[in-house]
């Protein structure tokens, strides 16, 4: 539980309100500051749609940065980091003006990944933070932010180094002082278990009086109960008990949880009933939270991309209205020429149609033979693949659900050349599909399946893309033994790119491709994508680009 520091966290930090004249801006704050993050996140959300019409991108990268936040606070580490990295693209990083809000930015995506114990990732964006910290107090931060990455690594001398030096260089007068002695105290106990950290302990609570400074306190209490837990359970029952009372009073369950934990292990059966009775309870109700927050903010941005769609789509059809009469002109001169042009040629064409329609007929009945062939392997084989991978990965799957799965499969397959066309909202689509293969032995990652990248692809390239994707995840599902998969899907202007990473046993020396990895390779040569399997020291990387 050690503590790093974010811009915007449990305690009041810099924010970027800056004058503005957009009202949606204003007003998140003000639910912010009531701690109604749903409304401060939807307001956020309307504030960049408008930034995004005045062509104002600082505006969209500061309405980011802060529905990032939102996200990190209720512990939405993904897609916090999926919002933070869209913000960087509109940030410019040679402008000085905005190194505050870059180095928030980077400090964000660090702790995130930190969350996730992604700490490659964490030292990276971390180290790219640094040359946005311009002051002391965003310096202090983040060399605390490095301490606790080393300390999650198992690095404490490194940690226990840069906690002295800070403690060095704030004093004793500091309020960051007694959040900094806690965090040197527990790592040196991490590195040396015959250090006694308690005093340091008390200390530090000491000291957060002096600043009104509850978090630290609280923080404290659970140090302190952690170290006597198996030493002094009377002590760990007391400084637990201080804990749940204080975490109370913060209104901040993660750590009532942490509190009841330590009390159901040190306390008689009939006290830990009840404590484990209260620890379920208010489980129950956190995990509702946060799923409840997590789902209202995906359909905010889902409502607001929807709605940009649909206004787009009306403005493109009056301007259709407008030039209707022009178009219709243009369709007649081309229609008379052609027909002119057929004219002409009617009689050579009519010679040669016989040789060429002989010719197509063998040529159409090879392709159905190939295409018969692949749609047997993807539809039938893959899809039986894909409903057993949903039933082990889900805990609770209902009968009606596989009777639904099961139902369209037998409708695709009793008619396989037959093609439904797919759904507008296509990447919805794509990522049920692939976190079907998610579950607790094998985290999927996705980054950048949202409507705009396959906004302007053909039905053929997004049918031929899926089964290409479903045919890689069955790969690894079967093969890989790979504990982590990462899938990015980017656009630039009108070049696209599908990256495919996992950290599994990698294609072997003499590998010999099987059904599904020609199948792949034909279906991308179908919509001209270029394959290209990268060398890494382990696991697979994949790039197709088209």
């Amino acid at each position: 539980m050690l503590v790093s520091l974010a811009c915007t966290k449990k305690e009041p930090q810099k924010s970027f309100k800056k004058n503005h004249n957009n009202t949606f801006y204003k007003k998140a704050f003000v639910f912010q500051d009531k701690n109604d993050l749903d409304s401060a996140f939807f307001y956020f959300n309307q504030a960049k749609e408008l930034f995004t019409k005045n062509n104002d991108s600082l505006g969209i990268g500061k309405s980011l940065v802060n529905m990032a936040f939102l996200q990190e606070n209720l512990g939405d580490y993904l897609g916090s980091i999926e919002t933070s990295l869209e913000a960087t693209k509109f940030l410019n990083e040679k402008d000085s003006t905005q190194a505050d809000l870059i180095f928030c930015n980077y400090n964000n995506l660090g702790i995130n990944s930190n969350s996730l114990k992604n700490y490659d990732d964490a030292l990276k964006f971390y180290k790219k933070a640094r040359p946005f910290a311009n002051n002391q107090i965003d310096k202090m931060m983040l060399d605390n932010n490095f301490a606790v990455l080393f300390h999650n690594q198992k690095r404490y001398p490194e940690a226990i180094a840069i906690y002295q030096k800070l403690l060095d260089s704030v004093g004793q007068n500091s309020e960051y002082y007694p959040k900094l002695l806690l965090n040197f105290s527990r790592s040196k106990w991490f590195y040396d278990n015959t250090f006694n950290p308690s005093r340091n302990y008390l200390l530090a609570e000491q000291l957060s009086q002096n600043f009104e400074d509850d978090w630290t306190k609280d923080a404290a209490y659970a140090y302190l109960s952690s170290y006597f837990l198996k030493k002094n359970k009377d002590s760990a029952r007391i400084f637990a008990l201080k804990m749940l009372n204080i975490a109370k009073k913060l209104d901040y369950p993660t750590d009532q949880l942490e509190a009841l934990q330590t009390l159901i292990k040190v306390s008689d059966a009939d006290a830990a009933r009840s404590y484990f009775q209260d620890y379920t309870k208010i489980d129950d109700s956190l995990k509702n939270a946060q799923n409840q927050s997590k789902n209202q903010f995906a359909v905010i941005r889902f409502e607001s991309e929807k709605a940009k769609s649909e206004n787009l789509e009306f403005q493109k059809e009056h301007q259709e209205h407008k030039h209707q009469v022009e178009r219709q002109k243009i369709i007649t001169l081309i229609l008379i020429f052609t027909i002119l042009i057929c004219i002409i040629f009617a009689y050579i064409w009519i010679a040669k149609k016989r040789e060429k329609l002989i010719l197509e007929s063998e040529n159409k009945l090879q392709n159905q033979r190939l295409d018969f062939s692949k749609k047997i392997h993807d539809v039938v084989a893959n899809g039986i693949y894909e409903v057993m991978a949903g039933i082990e990965n889900q805990k609770e799957i209902s009968k009606e659900k596989v009777l639904d799965k099961l139902e369209l499969m037998y409708e695709k397959s009793r008619d396989l050349s037959y093609q439904k066309p797919m759904d507008q909202d296509f990447n919805e689509q794509m990522s049920a599909m692939i976190h079907s293969f998610d579950n607790t032995e094998t985290q999927i990652i996705v980054i950048g399946n949202d409507y705009e990248f396959w906004k302007f692809l053909t039905q053929v390239q997004k049918q031929e893309l899926q089964f290409v994707i479903r045919e890689l995840l069955v790969n690894m599902k079967k093969h890989s033994q790979a504990s982590q998969v990462i899938l990015r899907f980017i656009k630039h202007k009108e070049e696209y790119e599908i990256q495919y990473r996992d950290n599994g046993i990698g294609l072997p020396t003499n590998f010999v491709a099987g059904n599904g990895f020609t199948n792949i390779l034909s279906r991308l040569s179908n919509i001209h994508a270029n394959f290209i399997n990268e060398s890494v020291d382990d696991g697979l990387k994949i790039s197709i680009k088209f």
